[in-house]
């Protein structure tokens, strides 16, 4: 009986420590929760007076902004900083006189520019540079002003001065004027006087001019021709001094033979190409002991060095032939030298002049018509008939033949060269 009553009061006991437990849990919770609500609304009251701060301060900015709008006078708009674009967000400014600081910037370079002045930073600093430039630009309106004053106090010294100098120059004037119709008059008379002598002595002067100038062109004409013939002697000495450097005298050799034999009619002399040497070209060939002519030679073929000759004409083949060492003679050959030959005088077969023309330009030279400066050889040929074709006039007599004399050409009878000559 006695254990029964003692478990029945031990289970109230434990209910009631459950149930104080879950109060004691219940208070704590709302003790947390008063405090976290008294956190918040803190939190809260301090926002709503950070907000009212904001607000307070907003109202100042938009009328500080409106009232520098409404002082500076350049409404415009601004959008912040490029920079700094993610701060903003999607916030924007709306008042009507916004300005953009960058336009206000231009505003007052422009200013300074304009009035002449550096550009500088800030409204204070543009303001008096400009103040400073305003009063140096009065300053010396100021002195201009001064130096305007001086110079019209001058102007009118000079004025006054001027109306005694123009009223003493009237009366000089005057006087001078008297002076000079005096002058003027004995100046015209002693003017026509050598007006008079002038003239006389301008056609004393015309007449020595003309006298002068027929001189003159009579003597220009005689320079003009003593000139040309300086000129032509000239040419013709250059030339025959080029041509004597190279040519040979007559008694000299033009070249030997280098080789030959006895019995054979060719053999082989030492000129060639090099030496201008043609093919149809003669030589008399003879003993270099002796002044006789002991056979010819016609060029057949030529080498650079050498060339090959026809023999004819050995006088004789056994006791004296062709051999090396024997001299080469030919009175319009020389080697090296292209000639310019006139023929004068009268041709007649088999020697007439086209064929003779053509003969000696296959040798090399050159034949012209006319005699010349530049003609170093003449040929001369036999007297030609005169004027009236009756009778022979000597060749010798002939303006062509004193002005090749005059030239110092070289002179080739025909009759002696006739034996190097084969048409």
């Amino acid at each position: 009986m006695h254990n029964r009553q003692s478990g029945a009061a031990h289970v109230p006991i434990m209910f009631f420590l459950i149930l104080l437990v879950m109060f004691l849990g219940a208070l704590g919770f709302a003790y947390v929760k008063l405090t976290e609500n008294g956190e918040l609304i803190k939190q809260r009251n301090e926002a709503k007076a950070e907000a009212e701060t904001a607000r307070k301060k907003s109202f100042l900015v938009e009328h500080y902004i409106e009232d520098i709008g409404r002082v500076i006078g350049k409404p415009g708009k601004y959008e912040g900083r490029p920079q700094s674009k993610a701060l903003y967000g999607d916030a924007t400014l709306e008042n009507a006189l916004l300005m953009n600081p960058a336009e206000v910037q231009k505003l007052l370079d422009d200013a300074c520019q304009a009035a002449g002045v550096s550009k500088a930073s800030g409204l204070e600093n543009v303001l008096g540079a400009m103040t400073t430039k305003v009063g140096q630009l009065g300053q010396r309106v100021k002195d201009i002003e001064s130096e305007r004053d001086k110079a019209m106090a001058d102007k009118t010294e000079v004025d006054r001065k001027f109306v005694s100098a123009t009223a003493d120059a009237t009366s000089r004037a005057r006087d001078f004027s008297q002076k000079l119709e005096q002058t003027t008059s004995e100046f015209e008379a002693a003017k026509q006087d050598k007006e008079r002598t002038i003239a006389n002595l301008t056609q004393n002067l015309n007449d020595k001019r003309d006298e002068l100038a027929t001189t003159k062109e009579a003597a220009t004409t005689r320079e003009k021709e003593l000139n040309g013939e300086i000129r032509k002697h000239q040419m013709q000495n250059s030339a025959l001094v080029a041509r004597d450097a190279m040519r040979n005298p007559v008694d000299t050799a033009d070249g030997k033979v280098l080789a030959a034999r006895s019995g054979i009619p060719t053999a082989f002399i030492n000129l060639g190409k090099k030496d201008m040497l043609q093919p149809g070209t003669m030589f008399r060939v003879k003993n270099p002991n002796s002044a006789a002519v002991k056979a010819y030679g016609t060029v057949t073929r030529v080498e650079e060095e050498r060339a090959e000759i026809a023999l004819t004409g050995v006088v004789d083949p056994i006791g004296d032939a062709v051999r090396e060492g024997d001299l080469l003679f030919n009175d319009l050959y020389t080697p090296r030298v292209s000639r310019t030959i006139y023929l004068m005088g009268r041709f007649s077969a088999p020697y007439n002049k086209p064929e003779l023309t053509d003969l000696l330009k296959r040798l090399g030279n050159k034949v012209v018509t006319k005699m010349g400066p530049g003609v170093d050889t003449v040929i001369l040929g036999d007297d030609p008939l005169t004027e009236e074709g009756d009778a022979f006039a000597k060749i010798t007599d002939s303006v062509e033949y004193k002005e090749a004399l005059d030239l110092r050409v070289e002179f080739a009878a025909l009759r002696k060269i006739r034996d190097l000559i084969k048409l």
